[in-house]
């Protein structure tokens, strides 16, 4: 049976909880996730632990956030006025925006706060500073 290594084409089921153990996300019931190995499009801690595995390996995993989407990052918390913003953007809290950094790359922020004046702007991933918790079971490797 093939096993993943660079380059391997998987398919997997995870299902993803939060330290707490909220469910934040699951494709068991659904269409399987597939990625290739190696290739970042995972998380590095997921990654780590699904290398060398094959089809119907089950697993689960503890993956800190320096592994998963990172520490949380204060410096990537901004604001701006409304008046920066396009009229055809809606100023509502959880919306998310996507403006430019200085070399031309799309960045996104999540709009936590709105005050009159105004517009504060999380640029970290919703997950960042968070311990995440996974179930997998790996469908298939090519």
């Amino acid at each position: 049976m093939p096993r993943i290594r660079k380059g391997s084409y998987v398919k997997f089921h995870y299902e993803l909880r939060d330290d707490k153990g909220e469910l934040i996300e699951s494709t068991f019931g659904g269409e399987p996730m597939d990625y290739v190995h190696g290739e970042e499009q995972i998380i590095e801690g997921l990654e780590q632990f699904l290398d060398g595995e094959e089809p119907g390996f089950e697993g689960r995993v503890t993956i800190p956030p320096e592994k998963a989407y990172g520490e949380y990052r204060n410096d990537l918390v901004v604001y701006a006025g409304p008046e920066n913003f396009d009229d055809s953007v809606e100023l509502r809290e959880g919306e998310v925006v996507e403006t430019t950094d200085p070399d031309g790359n799309p960045v996104q922020f999540r709009i936590t706060r709105i005050e009159e004046d105004r517009v504060y702007l999380d640029g970290n991933h919703p997950l960042a500073g968070k311990t995440l918790e996974f179930k997998v079971e790996v469908v298939d490797v090519e």
